[in-house]
């Protein structure tokens, strides 16, 4: 099939910045945005027809900006396979866990990072004639007599300024070289002939992959793009899934690649990542991301909240080729597995991600997460978030294992599945009177942090406060404030009739209960056993070392809602150690900004040199060719203030 020809534009593929946050927060540069929808500047015009360059010939020249490479043999998606993480190879998980004494971390000089990017080269001619193409294609097939839209085609998701080779170099400065084990970029790849033998990948004309080192890997769509079986017809079956390819790579929606990234291979236990408009701003080390004491290192706007939307449904007066309907969506999707939730938005920046739990998260949505992959546009149909999933999964899964350990773990003892009365009075014991304050804990200050960190042999964090950890208990039990520093007195309020019905004796029906149909009972409940626990560790939550134990499951099953999910009585207290453990994490708060461009001289609101911000985002809303061309010239200004001297092994001389 022919390219379409027009003029050439550049792609950024990150998602539009927050809608409306409802303050500053502090040491954020956050600029307000309205929360209706914006103009849609620049909408796609169709390219005249008599425009077309035919398919590269088999075997001819290579364009400059590509470079041939042989395509997968499937586009199947795998079995899941588990993997522990990070935090689970702590060596002293069950003192850890219980304690809050931390052991060395003799592993600790093979933590690595991997960065990972996506990228889109929108300015390489056979690319922008491939989206004109699609574009073009499917906006003829409006019915007759209505305008032509075309949704997730404006041109402000489809310029740069030079920020990809930045965005690198702001990692190479601020991260250290023995922190991060590749740089990978994924970008997009069109057919390099009528055959299937080969494929032309993007790859940026700025990078020299002829070095000897093999820390950065540049993939492309096709080599991560995956669908499942289950989804194809017997004839798309034949051909291993590469019908399913040829209509849906490449892609041009951030979030469709964004939902591939589970698939890249051979990752690190944690990655960065990053949009091309991302950048780092200050020295930083593995503690502002992830470590085997605290887990991963999430940046929540807490002051800005999430709804639910189901399938088909979009809030009115936000922008539908923004991220927000696939947030809703997203959101709605975690309140079917752990109850209905008003949910925050992730702060504006690049995101730590922990790989097994990423994985896992895929592999439970694997059909949403699909779904999203054939989105070749923002704003097509209901597209899953999966940073935003991910994130919130970890967060949820780990309430959900403190209580899972105290009621089907400790609170049935004899583990026969069933709370007898004296067993409820245990389980009970101190709620009665229904007002339950609220520990604020010492462990999250920067010198506990700093304390615990030294004594595993691991590096404290250089630009990152941690406001809350996950050892706190549940960040959005609404009696509780994001910053534990608040010494405020403050009560959590539970019904215990309600919570623990007295005719209620299965302790799974009892632990689904408080949960997830209850969810404030198990908020407090949570409240109650770390008060409970002591000024550290989750002690109240675990079975004794000599609790029953039956053997772990090989596998957990995989459930998209909390009524289908497996629960195990009698697994012992190394299985709750181990599982809470898994989905440690901590609330960081950063310098940190996101700047939204949408007139020239917005660019004065960029941090200089000497600003105390280490986190930084920038989006492009310009809507004349002045301003296109003046923030050129401010941007290219910017770049050389922070990273005019610094060059990577990986550019080109």
């Amino acid at each position: 099939m022919p390219y379409v020809w027009s003029f050439p534009r550049s792609l950024s593929c990150s998602s539009s910045g927050p809608a409306s946050p409802r303050r500053q927060t502090a040491g954020n540069i956050l600029r307000r945005t309205p929360h209706k929808a914006s103009p849609r500047p620049h909408i796609y015009k169709p390219p005249p027809p008599n425009l077309i360059i035919p398919p590269k010939p088999a075997h001819g020249p290579v364009p400059t900006g590509w470079r041939p490479f042989k395509p997968p043999d499937s586009y199947l998606l795998k079995p899941y396979v588990f993997e522990p993480t990070l935090a689970e190879r702590l060596p002293c998980v069950d003192q850890w866990v219980a304690q809050g004494k931390p052991c060395e971390f003799k592993e600790h000089a093979n933590v690595k990072v991997d960065a990972v990017w996506t990228w889109v080269n929108g300015s390489e001619v056979v690319l922008d004639a491939t989206r004109n193409q699609v574009v073009a294609a499917q906006t003829t097939a409006a019915p007759a007599g209505r305008p032509a839209l075309f949704r997730g085609a404006r041109t402000t998701h489809f310029r740069e300024h030079g920020e990809m080779i930045n965005s690198m170099r702001s990692v190479f400065k601020s991260m250290p070289s023995a922190l991060v084990r590749k740089y990978i970029l994924l970008t997009a790849d069109v057919p390099a002939d009528d055959t299937e033998e080969l494929r032309l990948g993007s790859v940026p004309i700025w990078l020299n992959l002829s070095h000897e080192r093999d820390d950065v890997q540049v993939l492309h769509h096709s080599d991560v793009f995956r669908t499942l079986e289950s989804s194809l017809s017997d004839t798309e079956m034949e051909n291993q899934g590469r019908a399913w390819r040829d209509r849906f790579v490449p892609s041009f929606n951030s979030l469709a690649i964004e939902s591939q990234l589970a698939n890249i291979e051979d990752l690190a236990p944690t990655i960065y990542y990053l949009n091309d408009d991302c950048f780092l701003l200050k020295p930083l080390s593995a503690g502002d991301f992830e470590t085997p004491l605290y887990g991963s290192v999430f940046r929540i706007q807490f002051d800005l909240g999430v709804k639910s939307k189901p399938p088909g449904q979009v809030s009115m007066g936000i922008d539908k080729e923004g991220e927000w309907p696939g947030l809703e969506y997203t959101n709605w999707l975690l309140d079917q597995r752990f109850g209905l939730r008003q949910r925050r938005y992730l702060h504006h920046v690049a995101k730590t991600l922990s790989t097994p739990i990423m994985r896992e998260t895929a592999a439970v949505w694997a059909e949403e997460v699909a779904k999203t992959a054939e989105a070749r546009f923002r704003g097509q149909g209901s597209q899953v978030n999966l940073v935003f999933l991910a994130t919130w999964y970890t967060i949820e899964k780990h309430r959900e294992s403190l209580l899972h350990s105290f009621i089907m773990l400790r609170a049935d003892a004899d583990a026969d599945g069933v709370i007898s009365p004296a067993e409820r009075l245990t389980l009970i014991g101190g709620l009665e009177s229904g007002k339950i304050p609220v520990a604020l804990r010492e462990g999250g200050s920067a010198y506990w942090v700093e304390l615990n960190m030294h004594r595993a042999g691991l590096d404290a964090p250089k630009e990152t406060e941690y406001d809350w950890l996950s050892s706190d208990g549940y960040p959005l039990i609404k009696t509780v404030k994001p910053n534990p520093k608040d010494k405020s007195v403050q009560y959590c309020e539970i019904d215990v009739e309600t919570c623990f019905p007295s005719n209620s004796s299965s302790s799974l029906d009892l632990f689904k209960r408080v949960a997830f149909e209850q969810p404030n009972c198990g908020d407090c409940l949570i409240v109650h056993l770390i008060s409970k626990s002591g000024p550290v560790g989750l002690a109240a939550f675990l079975p004794p070392p000599n609790a029953p134990k039956a053997p772990p499951p090989q596998t957990p099953r995989l459930a998209k809602t909390w009524q289908d999910a497996t629960f195990f009585s009698g697994m012992g207290r190394e299985y709750a150690v181990n599982i809470i453990q898994r989905y440690t994490y901590v609330v960081g708060n950063s310098q940190m900004g996101f700047l939204a461009l949408r007139r020239g001289g917005d660019t004065w609101r960029l941090p200089n040199a000497t600003s105390p911000v280490a986190f930084f985002a920038v989006n492009d809303d310009l809507r004349t060719d002045h301003a296109i061309e003046a923030t050129d010239r401010d941007m290219r200004t910017w770049y050389a203030q922070h990273w005019g001297g610094v060059r990577g092994w990986w550019e080109k001389k």
